[in-house]
């Protein structure tokens, strides 16, 4: 079995549908001003985190493509059902730090009619550092790809220098977190990393957060991917070849929370098989069609 390492967020995710669009309820001109109320209707609640929701879908994959995912993070006191749930989809979660007098991350997450999104998400238990699972080189050296999916600032950098001195290649996938890092760490990061995926918009924020254009940042990844959302991928592999790839259409619209992720499980599990770098893209781009028709983060199969 293939080993992959995924650090991210470890949450549980409270889903609301807006039956209007958030656009209609804001004054760009008063965006200085601004006091807004948004009504959630249809509250539930999921399993989720950008962690968890990354491992549930390499763990898909599991006997396909002969991988075993394992979670890095920090968890609360009210996480063991969710790590029964984790264990029982064939995912590893020896690497899960419990903080027992914390809970577990809690993710709000408002989703227009457009499909647009508002999420507001409280840290809880993955602020507790002194919780975390010691990685020394021997147990990152066996690892053949990880990811560095959002999660506190500290831990990311911290463990993106472990995993450098492991030799262990890994994908940037700052997402949201990218504002929350210092010019410093971000540069560290962006310099040492085999991979990177993150959206349009989240490339445009570190272009201007580190100071360099996109044509230029591209360059310093082997493999850099930018998500389009219903129009696909981005993919430029060495700086050089770059090349689109087109989104599958889902059946039906649920519900669209955790398609990114969803497509990072998929890439992560093909392209640990082996698979090239432009077909791994292709299974990240079904298995977050498969998603997109499902509503939750981790309910879909393949």
């Amino acid at each position: 079995m293939k080993k992959i390492l995924v650090s991210g967020s470890i949450a549980f995710d409270y889903i609301m549908n807006f039956s209007g669009i958030f656009k209609d309820a804001i004054l760009k001109k008063n965006l200085g001003d601004l006091n807004v109320s948004f009504t959630g209707m249809n509250k539930k609640k999921f399993y989720g985190g950008c962690g968890p929701n990354i491992v549930y879908n390499i763990g898909l994959f599991r006997s396909l493509y002969k991988v075993e995912p394992y979670l890095f993070g920090v968890a609360g006191a009210d996480f063991k059902e969710y790590g029964v749930r984790l264990k029982e989809h064939g995912i590893n979660v020896d690497l899960i730090g419990i903080d027992r007098d914390g809970f577990t991350a809690c993710a709000y997450i408002l989703t227009d009619k457009k499909e647009n999104q508002i999420t507001i998400f409280s840290p809880g238990a993955m602020q507790n550092t002194k919780a975390e699972k010691e990685l020394t080189d021997d147990v990152l050296g066996g690892f053949k790809f990880a990811i560095l999916s959002p999660d506190i600032t500290e831990r990311t950098y911290r463990l993106g220098k472990k995993l450098v001195s492991a030799r262990v290649p890994w994908f940037f996938d700052p997402g949201q977190m990218t504002p929350a890092f210092k010019i410093n760490e971000l540069k560290f990061l962006i310099n040492n990393a085999y991979g990177f995926i993150a959206n349009s918009y989240e490339i445009k924020l570190l272009c201007e957060r580190v100071g360099v254009s996109k044509e230029i940042l591209r360059k310093k990844f082997k493999i850099f991917i930018e998500t389009l959302g219903a129009s696909g991928v981005e993919l430029t592999v060495n700086g050089t070849n770059t090349k689109k790839i087109p989104a599958y259409k889902p059946a039906k619209i649920v519900d669209p929370t955790g398609c990114g992720d969803a497509f990072r499980g998929g890439f992560l599990a093909a392209l640990c098989s082996g698979l090239s770098v432009e077909n791994a893209c292709k299974v990240g781009a079904k298995i977050a069609a498969r998603k997109i028709e499902t509503e939750g983060t981790q309910n879909h199969k393949l």
